[in-house]
């Protein structure tokens, strides 16, 4: 009785892992399939009898963006030394690039906004924003920090990354907003 039990355990076994092979392999049919261009920006592909078509969608600053169930405008982009009131400034190590957004809940729950679903780009690097220099430059409006934004409500904020002077000053900054905290659907702003 043991070995048919572990006979029949090993088989079933088997074919799960021979199914999820051969689901992984299997495919076909038209699809439209969606991905990140090497610039970061989202693109549309559509497949149809061998021939790829390929749709960019390019956006600047004034632009409202949704992604998912948020919606982005980027306001304004400055540069500056430090940001914050004099008692609790901040001190770039480089530049402060200073983004100025407004966020929208375009869903039917509460999200979670915070400055981690901000990353600035330039050519193939990536930038975090500086949280403590994302709180101080915010002394007047909502920070970006777990903030929780209703359905149908918008805040506005702004977002620092703390960036070597040289590049602080470059055109061909972009400004990539996601979804979520984790969320991978993402699209890119120019910000010129």
């Amino acid at each position: 009785m043991k070995k048919f039990f572990k006979l029949g355990c090993l088989s079933v076994i088997a074919l799960v892992v021979l199914g999820v092979i051969v689901a992984s392999l299997g495919g076909g049919g038209e699809s439209d399939t969606a991905s990140t261009n090497s610039d970061g920006e989202s693109t549309e592909t559509s497949a149809d009898g061998g021939n790829s078509e390929e749709k960019e969608q390019t956006y600047g600053i004034g632009d409202k963006v949704d992604v998912g169930k948020m919606a982005f405008t980027v306001n304004e982009k400055t540069t500056a030394s430090t940001v914050g009131p004099e008692m609790l400034q901040e001190e770039a190590n480089g530049k402060y690039v200073i983004v100025d957004v407004t966020v929208t809940n375009n869903g039917n729950e509460a999200n979670t906004v915070d400055s981690s679903m901000f990353k600035l780009k330039f050519e193939d690097k990536t930038y975090e924003a500086d949280s403590a220099a994302t709180m101080s430059a915010n002394e007047d409006a909502v920070e970006f920090f777990l903030a929780e934004v209703n359905p149908d409500s918008t805040i506005e904020g702004k977002v620092a990354f703390d960036i070597n002077v040289e590049t602080a000053e470059k055109d061909g900054l972009k400004l990539q907003v996601s979804e979520g905290v984790f969320g991978t659907n993402t699209k890119t702003i120019n910000l010129k």
